[in-house]
């Protein structure tokens, strides 16, 4: 579930600084745009969304994507958005760092992690802090000024985060004491990924780590091209234990399915788009996590593609020219995916027919639709509606069965990583390192 901006690591500082700009008079008249509409015309059926399932209560959110697969579902949660407590836990996004880690909720804690690369635990119900762990390099030469910061994911008493400068931890939930740590080869800004006996941790050089979860020790590990110029964050790994497969997506734009056990590819399929018109940036980085259900990868890159694969073959099931960084949610018969050009579109998992598409930044205000550095988070379902966050603070609530407009909420902050649920709460941390629920 992580849920950053998608900016140029080299242009970090342009991106999550302060805006400078001056005001400037709007032009008026009709706002159009090329590539909006070239979206648009995607749609091919303008259907109804009749067979949403019903919501259902989430006990905990331990992970990017809530469990291996990243089949969050109709969630069950309050929905009217009324502040329960809020709570600082460090340093915020500044011109030096970036907030890419997302809260993970277990037993009715919350974990969080700030820009700096302090771990801190909440009581769910009633904000109390718990306790706080502050991660550091063993070589203090090896930092990643941009990302000391990076993800995190809890089992049942073992809370585990990763940072920028390569660093792996893993923490007893009650107390947060160490348990053990490792150094990898690299700087690493994505979150670590749960399996039954593995946590899986990827770096920036493109390369997958499997690691023992009781001592970190390294049990394989699988490296593909490495890009010189990436994307902040990046595609947390699936794992199907049924079929004992790790699904992983890198910054070259290739997918790859891999044995789980010793880490031997299966097969390799690239998401690379051939028109580069239509595409916002020619980086081909996988930044969406893939989604694996019943034998089907669905995936979806930064470079217009989005597809649908055989997960036992690698065969393309379908394709649609949709390109995105943020994660992809799948309710039911249907995907919702947010895209580069803050298009919402409802797509048909097995056809890829999509049902309805709505250009929701339309539906901000005049300063906020022209504003470049104000994007949309991955879409989230409570109670059969979609939740769609903005960096702004703004949150749009759509009907999810034809993608009208019901409601606009402003949480008066700005949150970069959008918004998560459990337990009927609805909880997001801001750049300034507050975490909020709301129910």
């Amino acid at each position: 579930m992580h849920w950053l901006s998608r900016g140029l690591c080299l242009c970090f500082v342009v991106l999550f600084a302060t805006s400078c700009a001056q005001d400037k008079k709007l032009p008026v008249g009709e706002r159009l745009s090329i590539l909006d509409d070239f979206e648009q015309k995607l749609v091919v059926s303008n259907n109804k969304i009749t067979n949403i399932p019903a919501p259902y209560v989430n006990s905990s959110w331990a992970q990017a994507g809530v469990n291996t697969h990243h089949i969050i579902g109709n969630l069950k949660a309050g929905f009217d958005l009324v502040e329960q407590w809020g709570e600082n836990f460090g340093k915020g996004v500044n011109k030096r760092d970036i907030l890419l880690p997302s809260p993970v909720v277990k037993n009715n804690k919350i974990f969080v992690m700030d820009s700096k690369g302090v771990v801190s635990a909440f009581s769910l119900v009633d904000g109390k802090h718990l306790w706080k762990n502050e991660l550091s390099a063993k070589n203090n030469s090896f930092k990643d000024a941009k990302s000391k910061a990076s993800g995190l994911a809890v089992d049942e008493n073992t809370l585990y985060a990763t940072t920028g400068f390569g660093g792996v931890f893993a923490m007893n939930t009650e107390t947060g004491q160490p348990k053990w740590r490792i150094s990898l080869e690299s700087p690493i800004r994505i979150a670590p990924a749960i399996t039954d006996n593995k946590i899986l941790v990827q770096t920036v050089d493109n390369s997958l780590y499997a690691l023992d979860k009781n001592t970190g020790k390294e049990i394989w590990r699988f490296n593909v091209a490495h890009e010189d110029t990436v994307i902040a964050g990046g595609a947390v790994p699936a794992y199907d234990a049924e079929n004992n497969v790790v699904v992983a997506g890198f910054s070259n734009g290739e997918i790859v399915v891999l044995n789980a056990t010793v880490g031997t590819p299966l097969w390799t399929s690239m998401l690379v788009s051939n028109d580069q018109v239509s595409s916002t940036t020619e980086i081909n980085t996988i930044g969406s996590y893939p989604i694996v259900e019943e034998g089907t990868i669905y995936a979806i890159s930064n470079s217009n593609t989005l597809v649908s694969l055989d997960m036992r073959t690698g065969d393309k099931l379908w394709e649609k020219e949709i390109g995105s960084m943020q994660n992809m949610l799948l309710v039911g018969d249907y995907l919702f995916i947010i895209s580069n050009k803050n298009v919402l579109f409802a797509v048909e998992k097995y056809s890829g027919d999509i049902m309805w598409s709505v250009n929701a930044k339309e539906y901000l205000d005049e300063e906020d639709y022209n504003d470049a550095e104000i994007y949309a988070a991955p879409p989230l379902m409570l109670n059969g509606q979609i939740l769609l966050a903005f960096s702004n603070g703004k949150v749009l609530k759509f009907d999810a069965s034809k993608g009208t407009l019901i409601a606009k909420t402003d949480l008066g902050t700005d949150i970069s990583n959008g918004i998560l649920a459990a337990n009927e709460m609805v909880i997001t941390v801001t750049d300034s390192a507050d975490v909020i629920v709301f129910k």
